[in-house]
C-alpha cells in the first residue's frame, strides 16, 4: 500500500475547475488500436495515427469523473495554483504528462 498522500496516479486540477470536473458531460470515442503507435521521448506519453481513422461506433458517454477516479485508484488533488505542483512533479525523478495546461492559473510571483 502505498504511503499516505502517494498513490500510483495522481491527477490535479485547479479548485477553478472544479466544478466543470464535476458536472462535465464527457463522451469518449473508441478506435481500432493497430492505427496507433506510441510517441514521445524519451518515454512515451501518448499514442498517435499517423493518418485518419474512423471511429468503432457513436460515441459513449464517460460518466462520473470523480466515482471513476476513485475505482481506478487515482488520487484527485485540488490546488489553488497548479505551477508549484507542476514545477516539482517536472524537475523530479517521477513519469508526469499534462494537458491544457494554457488553462491554469497565471504563474504566482
Amino acid at each position: 500500500m502505498p504511503a499516505a498522500g502517494c498513490g500510483r496516479r495522481v491527477h490535479a486540477i485547479e479548485y477553478g475547475w472544479l466544478e466543470a470536473f464535476l458536472t462535465v458531460r464527457l463522451y469518449a470515442y473508441r478506435f481500432p488500436a493497430a492505427k496507433f503507435v506510441p510517441f514521445g521521448d524519451p518515454e512515451p506519453s501518448a499514442v498517435v495515427a499517423a493518418e485518419p481513422v474512423e471511429p468503432l461506433g457513436p460515441p459513449e458517454p464517460v460518466g462520473d469523473l470523480l466515482r471513476l477516479h476513485e475505482e481506478a485508484g487515482i488520487q484527485l488533488r485540488l490546488l489553488d495554483n497548479l505551477w508549484p505542483f507542476w514545477d516539482a512533479v517536472t524537475t523530479s525523478s517521477l513519469g508526469w504528462s499534462g494537458i491544457r495546461l494554457r488553462n491554469a492559473r497565471p504563474r504566482p510571483a
